[in-house]
């Protein structure tokens, strides 16, 4: 299996050497084990390492031995948990030399571990001590066993034909429409949740981004039959048609006429009067630390929160919402936290937007 992965600082040079820019993170796994016993240690700690076993077809078997992870107290607080525990007899098969000098323990205590691998001869490499699972009993440590918790799948089928995929349509990038489309073929199934089956406005270019671009929302009938409109009342009582998308081709249709962005609303077209997320866009250079402030605003009032990215610097701190709230209520409580927040740290926040 893979050991890690290598990150970068995003705005630091590649350079042949060693550096605190560069960093291994090693994938870390973690389970219960029983305490079977513990070896001596020949310093002033109490003990070496504790010896682990797990519960593997029916049967207690050796797992390895634990020595890191420990600080003085939590080592005599074992010592002081395990001294009723011991036995003469091994509580499991182990290799000699793995357990010499050994104190073995009626298995009752479960410890949770960290490690990296389990070796082909069942014990664990690069352990470390997390704690005691008080909670658990040692009966119901089984060796577990991965399993893929995603399936990768493909891409939603389109059935839209692009045309002028040469055409270019961010100059100072030369990317093209074909590049742009084939782009929104490849995040469909990641973006249809956030965008689909609600209204949308459309950023259109279609000559691209050099030339005139424009806002769209209504249908005008030129889209066809895969994207769709629902009726909404305007403030003087008419209704006009809203344009919404629900498939793969719905989206591509969009591309294909000259879009380069879709903005979805806060509600969904079964009742885009109940809105079903709060939305905070944060723009600005201290973005990150924001977002994540605003993360700890709204989990402490129960609301959970994702980020997603909106351009160049951008972001918007997004919590879903159960749609029982109006748009006048939501905007309401919107304004009054955005106002608190920024009056609460005034030299990092505005609620006010100026105007270029």
């Amino acid at each position: 299996g893979l050991e890690g992965v290598v990150s970068k600082l995003a705005d630091s040079p590649y350079v042949a050497a060693r550096g605190g820019n560069w960093l291994k993170i090693k994938c870390i796994k973690r389970q219960e084990f029983v305490i079977v016993g513990w070896t001596p240690s020949d310093k002033v700690r109490a003990f070496r390492s504790l010896i682990l076993g797990v519960h593997d077809g029916g049967k207690l078997r050796f797992a390895g031995k634990v020595g890191t992870g420990f600080d003085t107290a939590e080592l005599f607080r074992l010592m002081k948990i395990m001294a009723p525990l011991e036995q003469k007899a091994a509580t499991v098969e182990a290799p000699r030399a793995e357990v010499r000098g050994a104190h073995w323990l009626r298995p009752k205590l479960v410890a949770e571990i960290a490690f990296t691998e389990m070796t082909n001869e069942g014990t664990l490499r690069h352990p470390s001590y997390l704690g005691l699972r008080e909670d658990k009993k040692a009966a119901a440590v089984v060796l577990e066993t991965e399993r893929r918790t995603a399936k990768l799948t493909a891409a939603p089928a389109n059935t839209i034909a692009i045309s002028n995929r040469d055409r270019v349509i961010y100059p100072e990038s030369n990317i093209t429409k074909g590049q742009l489309a084939d782009h929104y073929a490849a995040v469909a199934e990641i973006m249809l949740p956030w965008v689909g089956s609600r209204p949308i406005s459309l950023v259109r270019c279609p000559q691209g981004r050099a030339k005139k671009c424009f806002f769209q929302k209504h249908d005008a009938g030129s889209f066809g039959d895969k994207v769709h409109h629902v009726s909404i009342m305007e403030k003087d009582g008419h209704e006009e048609p809203y344009l919404y998308v629900d498939d793969a081709d719905g989206l591509m249709t969009c591309v294909q006429m000259g879009t380069i962005e879709l903005h979805g609303w806060g509600a969904r077209i079964e009742d885009v009067e109940k809105a079903d997320r709060l939305v905070f866009d944060l723009d600005f250079k201290a973005v990150r630390a924001a977002a994540f402030q605003f993360r700890d605003i709204l989990k402490s009032l129960g609301l959970t929160t994702f980020p997603m990215l909106t351009g160049g610097k951008g972001v918007h701190v997004i919590a879903p919402l159960t749609p029982q709230a109006e748009w006048p209520q939501v905007k309401d409580f919107a304004h009054r936290l955005a106002q608190a927040v920024a009056q609460s740290d005034p030299s990092h926040f505005t609620a006010a937007l100026s105007k270029a």
